[in-house]
């Protein structure tokens, strides 16, 4: 499974700047992903809870992939 993450952690950013920056990397993804040319369609799905997207073939997949990745925050956050 691809799976890019950034982390700026204990980084002070102005709320402006985080949604910039967010933005940007969604932009550059979802770019690089359409010059792939990927012979199926894919979904895509910006969550709330945090900054990034997720991409997947199919909506089950898409849900799942959202599920586990916000564990993974619980849990690094220690709220698991």
């Amino acid at each position: 499974m691809t799976r890019f993450v950034v982390d700026l952690g204990d980084i002070a950013l102005p709320k402006e700047a985080e949604a910039e920056i967010a933005a940007d990397m969604q932009k550059m993804v979802l770019g690089h992903m359409a010059r792939l040319r990927i012979e199926k369609p894919f979904i895509t799905k910006f969550p709330r809870e945090w900054w990034g997207l997720i991409a997947r073939l199919d909506f089950d997949s898409i849900l799942e992939g959202e599920l586990q990745i916000g564990r993974s925050f619980l849990q690094t956050r220690g709220g698991m």
